[in-house]
């Protein structure tokens, strides 16, 4: 038994079956982590979403932003952007099977034998694992409630952008859903910057990725996370992988062998 985590899908079907052609992937006996971001930008998000579905309890997809977005637009009134490309999933007959199957997703995942504990875009370095634990679950517990659908309606937003313990109702589930999900980069005081997403290289100089903070204060597992595909997989620190190669960016789609540390690639179809 082998257990795989995989980096952003987006939408890159013939990419992830060939992945898991190389892997030897046997749902039988192996078990697939997702990091989220399984739709959006690429041109076969339908295809992906029903093999992961397909899959049941061999594979498990943690929330990302854009899945979030896909439940917004579905059960939260919003309408989709220009940019987005998920339109056959929106369009599919079991769109509403789709929906319900997303909102029992986790937006943290953990195995404490292997030592590692995925989410899709960091945890802070403000929070034990205990709290990211804690706070992931008033999300996912919002999410898979009736008041799931106020929830989405409110979930768009940058602000709060900095954490306070005394933060209530769906400011407070806004706030941890952006940093679970959309945290790239923070400044001194922990406050969310949502304006770069590029490269390290071009990031302003006030503002430090949140890895290198998490670096202060370790979570004493692994932590992988996708989201950041600029980053190009490289964070300069042995506990927190990237896994977001940017396939649908014309890079490679990345899986990583908890039980080995070995990464495996497979270059993107399209450039």
């Amino acid at each position: 038994m082998a257990t795989y985590a995989i980096g952003d899908v987006q939408g890159c079907y013939g990419e992830l079956c060939e992945l898991l052609e190389l892997i030897g992937f046997d749902p039988a006996r192996d078990r697939l982590w997702f990091s989220g971001d399984l739709i959006n930008r690429g041109r076969n998000n339908l295809e992906v979403v029903r093999l992961v579905m397909s899959l049941e309890s061999a594979a498990v997809t943690i929330l990302g932003n854009h899945d979030l977005h896909f439940l917004a637009i579905c059960l939260g009134g919003h309408s989709p952007n220009r940019a987005d490309t998920f339109h056959d999933v929106l369009d599919a007959p079991d769109v509403d099977a789709i929906a319900q199957w997303y909102r029992q997703a986790p937006l943290l995942v953990e195995d404490t034998q292997l030592g590692y504990v995925m989410v899709h875009a960091g945890i802070p370095h403000i929070w034990t694992l205990a709290q990211a634990r804690a706070r992931a679950g008033e999300v996912e517990q919002v999410l898979r409630s009736d008041a799931h659908r106020r929830f989405l309606a409110g979930l768009y937003g940058n602000k709060p952008d900095c954490w306070r313990e005394d933060l209530t109702g769906i400011d407070r589930l806004r706030l941890i859903t952006n940093f679970f999900t959309r945290m790239r980069l923070l400044d001194a005081d922990c406050t969310l910057d949502f304006s770069h997403k590029g490269a390290l290289a071009d990031a302003p100089q006030n503002l430090v990725p949140w890895f290198d903070l998490r670096a202060r204060s370790p979570l004493g597992v692994k932590l992988l996370f996708g989201h950041w595909a600029a980053l190009e997989g490289v964070t300069g620190h042995a506990d927190m992988i990237a896994l977001d190669t940017g396939c649908v960016w014309g890079r490679c789609l990345t899986a990583m062998c908890l039980e080995t540390g070995a990464l495996h690639r497979v270059e993107a179809h399209r450039s």
